[in-house]
């Protein structure tokens, strides 16, 4: 599960209303009729919508994929922005945001966890725990991005991320920064 927040931030950015005709039912009601930003949704039905989005929106090669990262990136970056967060990682560095990073996945998601599996100064390789064949190579990106942008709002500097690992039950991350 996961907060409805996730797939309705998208929708507000990048809109389905060219297909939603043709979208199945269930993801059609959450296009049309969103939940609160606060409820919980199937995660396979949020990522669903986030495919939907990059199927429509970008080029199905690799630059259309590096594209939707970089989308993902930008919107995070700018919700992370938003004064509520930006009051939030005034106080963080992005060591103390890894430290911290499985709680804050935990306030919205369940059914999947967020462990930090290595960490130096300056690099860190969190692996997400899920579903078998829960994340595709979309949302894998998606997820590295939405890293990314958490470490740049945390005060990280030249950032990256990449996926190191895209396992049956696992994705795994490597961010560096300076």
């Amino acid at each position: 599960m996961v907060k409805a927040s996730v797939y309705r931030d998208s929708l507000e950015s990048r809109s389905l209303d060219e297909v939603v005709g043709v979208i199945p039912g269930p993801l059609r009601e959450l296009i049309e009729q969103p939940l609160p930003v606060t409820a919980w949704v199937p995660e396979v039905r949020s990522l669903s919508i986030l495919i939907a989005v990059r199927d429509c929106h970008f080029s199905q090669d690799e630059a259309g994929l590096r594209a939707y990262e970089e989308w993902v990136f930008n919107r995070n970056r700018r919700l992370l922005q938003r004064p509520l967060y930006r009051a939030l990682f005034l106080l963080l560095s992005p060591e103390r945001l890894i430290s911290g990073v499985e709680k804050r996945w935990s306030a919205f998601r369940r059914g999947t966890s967020l462990s930090v599996i290595e960490r130096s100064g300056g690099r860190a390789v969190v692996a997400i725990r899920h579903p078998p064949h829960l994340l595709d190579p979309t949302a894998q990106l998606g997820m590295c991005a939405a890293f990314r942008a958490a470490s740049v709002a945390a005060g990280a500097r030249d950032v990256s991320s990449e996926v190191v690992c895209a396992a049956e039950t696992e994705t795994r991350c490597e961010l560096r920064w300076r």
